[in-house]
């Protein structure tokens, strides 16, 4: 999990932690959501990388505390990236690329 930073339009920001990374968005954790649809900026670090990325997305998805957790993911809420630069593009795909071969190297 890595930490992130999350603003919303209303000027209204809160950390969260990410729980999966890809091109099309993130899934974060957080018990206290905000409303589908809204949209947001959110910033973090790729590991092993100092520069800070700063993607715009919009909430796709929300999963709140349940009995029966979905897919057993912590409450939280997927975002969609609107704004994904083709150098932030290549950033993750590179993280997704090498954490898939090591996991396949277990």
């Amino acid at each position: 999990m890595r930490r992130c930073h999350l603003s919303l339009q209303d000027g209204s920001s809160f950390s969260a932690f990410i729980v999966n990374i890809n091109v099309l968005g993130v899934y974060v954790a957080r018990d206290d959501l905000p409303r589908l649809g809204d949209p947001l900026a959110c910033r973090f670090q790729m590991p092993g990388n100092e520069r800070e990325l700063a993607i715009g997305g919009i909430v796709a998805w929300v999963n709140p505390k349940q009995q029966h957790p979905v897919h057993s993911l912590p409450p939280g809420f997927g975002i969609k990236f609107v704004e994904l630069s083709s150098e932030d593009r290549g950033r993750i795909e590179s993280f997704v690329e090498h954490y898939a071969a090591r996991q396949r190297g277990r």
